[in-house]
């Protein structure tokens, strides 16, 4: 006699228990792949805002004090790239410091910027990142020593503004509510998901006037505004 030959198919109720399975690990997997990438963003911004730091110190040290330039800075309109001399309308400040920097066209552009707005920042020699125009566009703090606690003075920001040449720098005196500030920065540009419309669901790395840099939390930045706290007016 032959012995009974079973049934290997799937019941549907084990199907079912498959496909939940499945549902879960996705559910579970992919925001830890999308935070894995939003970390690795974040860190490398960091990495780039360090360099450019540095950058910005070098500079003074080898200019008397002097900070580099912007579009609507008061001082010279010209710098020089590779030896020639520049606007400052043809290209961002950014490369003002390329002397200072291994590869200025790699850290003027945050990795977490959009696929397109990569794209429209390197095609219009432009920077992902914005200078304080109370520091860099005033006669006042022009130069490093004029600037009070370094350590605790912001000076360099992630842009939430079209991408340009000329609009390289935040008005950080005109940040007294919560939507003039993202007009200008994007406080939540490294999170996982969707923005979300009070713009309070991720982070944004900071540069300080002594070259550091400092992620800090959408909300710890509503927070240092609703309080009064102002780090990117120097001397607050």
């Amino acid at each position: 006699m032959f012995a009974r030959r079973e049934n290997s198919a799937f019941t549907l109720l084990e199907l079912l228990v498959v496909c939940v399975t499945v549902a879960i690990l996705a559910g579970v997997a992919i925001p830890a792949i999308s935070g894995g990438f939003m970390a690795a963003n974040r860190t490398k911004c960091a990495s780039n805002m360090r360099q450019i730091g540095a950058a910005i110190l070098l500079h003074a040290a080898e200019h008397n004090g002097a900070l580099p330039v912007t579009s609507h800075s008061t001082g010279d309109s010209r710098f020089k790239i590779n030896g020639q001399w520049v606007n400052t309308i043809e290209y961002s400040w950014i490369y003002v410091l390329a002397d200072y920097l291994s590869n200025v066209d790699e850290v003027r552009v945050c990795p977490a910027d959009e696929k397109e707005r990569r794209k429209r920042i390197r095609e219009l020699n432009a920077t992902s990142y914005l200078l304080n125009d109370v520091v860099f566009d005033s006669q006042e703090y022009r130069r490093l020593l004029q600037i009070p606690s370094p350590s605790r003075t912001a000076i360099m920001f992630i842009s939430n503004r079209p991408v340009s040449r000329t609009w390289d720098h935040a008005h950080c005196a005109q940040w007294t509510t919560w939507p003039a500030l993202c007009e200008d920065m994007a406080p939540d540009r490294h999170r996982v998901g969707a923005r979300a419309p009070d713009r309070l669901n991720g982070s944004a790395n900071v540069l300080f006037a002594d070259g550091h840099v400092q992620n800090l939390s959408a909300k710890e930045m509503k927070q240092k505004l609703d309080s009064g706290e102002k780090p990117w007016l120097p001397g607050r």
